[in-house]
């Protein structure tokens, strides 16, 4: 165990946050894939499952950025604690309703939670060598995937056997039970030594930073058209069944969970661009797959694995904004990212329910082109930097 925390840069606080994410995955999983079709059981359709995402798009742009400043300045522990606390009720709150109007205060209260996010980033940020932060980083946020590998296949079960709200009670539980994990770890003040009081946020100041921030906001509105109508489009088009879909659900969510970590090596020796770029890629395998057969299990596995695969790398655009953010304002440059690639993924799903409603196979052919489009930028090397020259032949 200790030679395994070593390699992966792990702490005794980040093994608790894992466990924390761990247990908070697996109750999200419980019910989150099947969340649109509960929205339409309310009588929701696919404009109000692209509405609802947006409002929690919106909320969570709003407040990540006030909790990324409030981490650089208070103790970013209590700041988690809080952020747990919050969420807890909100399942409950989602049993308890009849209408999907009913629904919007609980996921303001859910993703407004979220004002927490940047607090945790910074804290895996703090505590691990540069040279192991790509691993470390993915293993704390991936590890979110591996709780919810057993919640899809588990939530479909219960709600076909007893009911959605049976699901969320359970839910609202095991949110309680992972905020116990929080509670073990030590106080993690920020770093007030190096705290850069009249820094200016500009991008002719931080180049990188801002490149990478513009870019994971257009990536999030591509992936935002089409990922909240995945499983309204395994239903409405492959006819398959709320359990199958969670099965297939649970094959995606693991092999992210899986490769993450592994991604996070890929990126320290070829480099987070071109890493991101093949993960992309096999994103865009995965959606095709779906969009060629949405009816067939078979098809429906090998996309999950290709698209588990591909959204394992995902995380490296986080890492890169660890890398680049300078001591003292780590929690605001994460709270100034989140904030921007929040907003772009809370403009999305809105055009992409209008493009179901006419069409159900549009939001994934735009994204899948547009993912593709991008993957092969990435992989080829980004526009503005300098090609390697090839190495002499004699």
């Amino acid at each position: 165990m200790v030679s395994l925390t070593k390699r992966l840069g792990m702490t005794p606080d980040l093994w608790w946050m894992t466990l924390a994410q761990g247990l908070w995955g697996f109750g999200f999983g419980l019910y989150g894939l099947f969340f649109p079709l509960y929205i339409e059981k309310l009588g929701g359709g696919p404009v109000i499952v692209g509405l609802l995402t947006t409002v929690s798009g919106i909320v969570t742009a709003f407040v990540v950025f006030p909790g990324g400043w409030l981490s650089d300045r208070v103790d970013r522990r209590t700041v988690l604690i809080w952020g747990w606390v919050i969420a807890i009720p909100v399942p409950f709150m989602f049993a308890a309703v009849h209408h999907w109007q009913w629904l919007i205060p609980g996921v303001v209260l859910y993703f407004g939670s979220a004002f927490s996010t940047p607090a945790m980033q910074a804290i895996v940020v703090a505590q691990t060598p540069q040279e192991h932060l790509a691993t470390a980083y993915n293993v704390v946020i991936s590890v979110f995937g591996a709780g919810m590998v057993l919640g899809p296949a588990l939530g479909g079960f219960l709600a076909s056997h007893y009911s959605y709200r049976f699901v969320f009670v359970v839910a609202g539980i095991v949110y309680a039970i992972s905020s116990l994990a929080i509670f073990r770890m030590r106080p993690a003040p920020p770093d007030r030594a190096t705290f850069h009081r009249t820094t200016q946020w500009r991008p002719k100041s931080r180049p990188r930073f801002f490149q990478w921030m513009i870019f994971s906001a257009v990536l999030a509105a591509i992936q935002g058209i089409a990922w909240p109508f995945v499983v309204p489009y395994w239903k409405s088009v492959g006819h398959l069944s709320v359990e199958v879909i969670g099965l297939l659900g649970s094959v995606a969510i693991l092999v992210a969970t899986l490769t993450g970590p592994l991604w996070g090596r890929i990126g320290e020796k070829t480099g987070i661009p071109r890493a991101l770029g093949a993960g992309l890629g096999l994103v865009v395998v995965g959606w095709t797959a779906i969009l060629w057969a949405p009816q067939s299990i078979g098809w429906g596995v090998f996309s999950g694995l290709m698209r588990g695969c591909g959204e394992g790398s995902r995380g490296l655009q986080g890492v890169a904004v660890g890398r680049i953010a300078r001591p003292g304002e780590i929690g605001t440059s994460y709270g100034l990212f989140n904030l921007v690639t929040e907003l772009s993924a809370a403009l999305a799903p809105l055009p992409g329910g209008l493009l179901f409603r006419h069409w159900p196979f549009a939001p994934l052919v735009v994204a899948t082109f547009l993912t593709a489009m991008i993957a092969w930028w990435l992989w080829n090397g980004l526009p503005g930097r300098p090609t390697p020259a090839p190495p002499l032949t004699p």
